[in-house]
């Protein structure tokens, strides 16, 4: 067990838990809609409380893992995150190579048992857990309470959830030994704390990109990095700056701009009068409901598609705000694919969200409109790139229908800027490019298309 824990106090030396928890530890200040409400479990003791109900939630008894290696090792930590792998992941193992995702148990319960393994704790897991808590945890309490007390009152189950997924994820990588590890999100505490791991273990990491990015997200800190675009690149030339002051030999990142990866199907066939309205997580279910019925009022029928996200007491009032109503249907993220949604639809109504690039490219007009008002307005710079049109009230985006119902305009630029494969040769094969160029680079070949080092884009570079 020695080198476990020697192993985990190098990762944190260099990979601090404020910096693993990134979010609630970096930019509590920045997000005030992570301190507007107060969660259920308030307080120290509570939050501890919370901590153990996740460790028995995921407790197993079984020791051992349903594989002995993988070359690719795949973390999906949510839908969207394996919506964005899901193309790259078919294309390797249509090719042969051994991969394995480690995902939560409701992603994998649909899907092939042989390369899916569920996130479960062990013993060992959960008692090295609870070591490193009582050894590390009443620092991390001094340090959160100085920095930002609600830290610690809200968050301080995300920051022991730390010493677990570090647990987990050591056992997990130093078993299996891939090649590679790959995620698509870099800023949760799981998936941060996945390739801090790797990195101890000199295992190649790698970052798909699965939604827009902001100002607000930290450094890339991985050896290769597929973007959406170069608007990704230049907002990750800026998050230098959220780089950890204690991480002296971060990985050089190489990055390659392969497009938006998720499946979509392209249609520029407008469904007249019908506008789809997608919700974020952050939004309120009844000025949701409230728009909806302003839209109905204004002669337009509407989809309405809730977040992942939303809570079951949500969705229970937009299927009883609408029942019997004909102009409005209800789309389910979770039985109704993103693509299928757009198919439906001929605008989207959204607010601070990824789904205005994923409609944008589905041929649907994206309308950028916050129901609520927004903290962060324009958050990844739709608006500002001319991809999405904007809205403040109900009328004006009755307006951008009415002004668009007979011609769809073809923004190839604001696009392309946010999705570099589109209308190229790699449209509608991002996920083929990506697993192409990872099993290149595993086999030290040639790439398809160009490679560059986040710290000096300019040039290209050599595996």
């Amino acid at each position: 067990m020695m080198h476990l824990y020697k192993s985990i106090d190098n990762i944190l030396k260099h990979q601090p838990e404020t910096w693993l928890a990134y979010l609630h530890g970096q930019q509590l200040r920045n997000m005030p809609h992570l301190t507007r409400t107060p969660p259920l479990f308030r307080g120290l003791w509570l939050q501890l409380v919370k901590f153990f109900l996740i460790m028995l939630r995921l407790f197993s008894f079984r020791r051992g893992l349903d594989c002995s290696t993988a070359k690719f090792l795949f973390f999906c930590g949510s839908l969207n995150q394996q919506n964005s792998l899901n193309t790259t992941i078919e294309s390797l193992k249509n090719r042969g190579e051994s991969i394995v995702i480690v995902s939560t148990s409701n992603l994998a319960r649909n899907e092939e048992a042989d390369h899916y393994l569920s996130i479960r704790f062990s013993f060992l897991d959960i008692c090295n857990s609870l070591i490193l808590l009582v050894k590390k945890g009443p620092a991390l309490y001094r340090e959160l309470n100085n920095i930002h007390p609600v830290a610690v009152s809200w968050y301080f189950s995300n920051f022991c959830s730390v010493y677990l997924y570090l647990c987990y994820f050591y056992r997990v990588l130093e078993s299996l030994r891939p090649e590679f590890v790959v995620t698509a999100n870099d800023h949760s505490a799981p998936n941060r704390c996945m390739l801090a791991v790797a990195c101890e273990l000199k295992i190649k990491t790698v970052y798909m990109q699965h939604a827009s990015v902001s100002n607000l997200f930290p450094a890339l800190q991985v050896h290769y990095a597929f973007l959406d675009g170069q608007y990704a690149m230049d907002i990750y030339q800026n998050c230098v700056k959220n780089r950890v002051p204690s991480d002296k030999k971060p990985p050089n990142t190489k990055i390659l701009l392969t497009g938006q990866k998720k499946t979509l199907t392209r249609s520029f066939a407008l469904k007249k009068n019908i506008v789809g309205v997608a919700l974020n997580a952050l939004d309120h279910a009844d000025d949701a409901i409230k728009l909806v019925k302003k839209l109905l009022s204004l002669d337009l029928t509407v989809r309405l598609r809730w977040h992942p996200g939303q809570s079951d007491s949500d969705i229970k009032k937009y299927l009883t705000a609408f029942r019997g109503e004909a102009r409005v249907s209800l789309s389910n993220p979770v039985n109704e694919p993103v693509a299928e949604f757009m198919g439906k639809i001929g605008w989207l109504v959204a607010g601070n969200s990824s789904i205005h690039l994923e409609a944008a490219l589905s041929g649907v007009i994206p309308i950028y409109y916050t129901i609520a008002g927004s903290d962060l307005h324009d958050y990844y710079g739709y608006v500002r790139h001319g991809l999405a049109s904007l809205a403040r009230t109900p009328e004006e985006i009755i307006k951008i229908v009415n002004e668009t119902n007979d011609t769809y305009n073809d923004n190839i630029e604001p696009i392309r800027y946010y999705s570099s494969t589109y209308l190229t040769e790699w449209d509608g094969k991002e996920g083929q490019l990506v697993a192409e160029c990872l099993v290149r680079i595993s086999r030290n070949q040639s790439l398809p298309i160009e490679m560059v080092s986040l710290d000096n884009p300019t040039s290209k570079v050599s595996i």
